[in-house]
């Protein structure tokens, strides 16, 4: 099963995982910084926020350093992505941990924030509708969700070429063959939409307020209200 595979690779990496994202994404910083810092500006007192394929917390770090009252539930199918997670956020009372696929099992209560970076995009079209419906209805009234995520352009030419610009990007970096291997590896398991479909799909489901705020090449975050 897919899943079992993108556990398994996760898993794998989940000990040099943060310290690889900056060779990964080139546009690491904003794609981060700037997206937390302008959701903080659209509102400032989020109090409950489920992460989805958290991992080692790398998304919740930047969330927490914006809304550190909150309480965070941060989900992932990677027991040992979740334990680093852990050791980041050691002594911190308001956050919990779920070893789950999400796709499948999602949290029974209600969120005013539900955020995930780089997961959705494992999942096939069928279980991202799926997952949308189940992020909609446990949204609270005027919930959030962000979505930083990879994307496909509209283009398949451009797209081919985003494609080649990464590769040599993340190639001329410090990365060893190894791990270059590795990401390889789990791009397999990649199932990107374009922006526009993602849109779409979050509009049909039942978002009115749905906006890309940032995009870079592969890399994109997507902002909804419901």
């Amino acid at each position: 099963m897919e899943i079992e595979k993108i556990t398994e690779r996760f898993n794998q990496t989940a000990f040099n995982y943060d310290e690889q994202r900056k060779f990964f994404i080139p546009c690491y910083k904003d794609y981060y910084e700037t997206s937390i810092s302008f959701l903080s500006h659209c509102k400032n007192d989020f109090k409950s926020v489920l992460d989805l394929g958290a991992g080692t917390g790398l998304l919740t770090k930047y969330l927490y350093q914006k809304f550190p009252s909150a309480f965070f539930t941060l989900v992932d199918v990677s027991e040992q992505m979740l334990e680093i997670a852990k050791i980041r956020f050691k002594n911190q009372m308001n956050i919990e941990y779920i070893i789950s696929d999400y796709s499948k099992t999602f949290p029974k209560q209600k969120f005013d924030l539900i955020a995930s970076a780089l997961s959705i995009h494992h999942l096939d079209n069928d279980s991202k509708m799926n997952l949308y419906s189940l992020i909609y209805e446990n949204l609270e009234k005027d919930g959030f969700l962000i979505n930083l995520d990879q994307f496909n352009s509209n283009s398949n030419l451009i797209n081919e070429q985003y494609n080649k610009w990464w590769y040599q990007y993340i190639k001329n970096s410090s990365i060893s063959e190894k791990d270059r291997e590795s990401w390889l590896g789990r791009r397999e398991l990649d199932q990107e939409n374009t922006i526009d479909e993602t849109i779409l799909m979050l509009k049909k489901i039942g978002f009115k307020h749905c906006e890309c705020i940032y995009s870079f090449m592969k890399f994109g975050v997507i902002l909804a209200i419901k």
